[in-house]
């Protein structure tokens, strides 16, 4: 956990420590601290606060995904700006959680990361599914509800997850999921969330 507040860190270490499943391995006030601790103990999830004193949040997920690979980086902030999820997305963060989130959302992030997902704050992941804010033209030729699928499934959703959000059958959305990906000629879920990236679905939320 990186954080330059003494409260959030202490008080976000010690909500994690209480989890059956998660354990608190180190605790870093700045991106020197964070950068020798991680070295040291190599974690499997860093939750970074975005504003950090000297190099930024920003810029240590860049580093820490560059020199610890299997590492894997969830971007905490204060701010709402779809140009900060941009940019953590751009460095390599698999999460990005709003402060004013709740603890739930936060533990739902780590596990979600944990398990090889991305995770995007729900009100966030909310507004990149508005219609207004979609991409007008789609490599593919895309009807709107093949086009919410991939984009659930690149933040990381699982099938059944789509199924609730969207109020369809899970055999629904195996077939639009299906029919997006023969489309698009995309084989994993890296490769969606490659094309999704490359194609502003992630980005262009303003």
């Amino acid at each position: 956990m990186v954080d330059d507040h003494p409260i959030v860190l202490s008080g976000v270490g010690a909500m994690i420590e209480g989890q059956d499943d998660m354990t608190i391995v180190g605790l870093a006030a700045n991106a020197d601290e964070a950068l020798v601790g991680i070295g040291r103990v190599l974690p499997d999830i860093a939750v970074v606060d975005i504003s950090l004193p000297g190099i930024n949040g920003v810029t240590l997920i860049e580093r820490l995904v560059e020199r610890f690979p299997e590492l894997r980086c969830i971007a905490l902030t204060a701010h709402e700006d779809p140009g900060c999820l941009r940019q953590v997305l751009a460095a390599g963060a698999r999460g990005f959680v709003v402060k004013r989130s709740t603890a739930t959302d936060l533990l739902q992030a780590i596990r979600c990361v944990s398990s090889g997902h991305n995770y995007v704050d729900p009100a966030l992941a909310a507004r990149l599914l508005n219609p207004r804010h979609s991409v007008q033209s789609d490599p593919g030729n895309l009807s709107d509800r093949e086009r919410s699928v991939i984009q659930l499934v690149a933040l990381g959703y699982s099938n059944k997850e789509i199924s609730s959000r969207l109020n369809l059958s899970i055999k629904t959305i195996e077939t639009y999921r299906t029919r997006a990906t023969d489309k698009l000629e995309l084989r994993s879920r890296a490769a969606i969330v490659r094309f999704a990236q490359s194609n502003g679905w992630l980005a262009e939320l303003q």
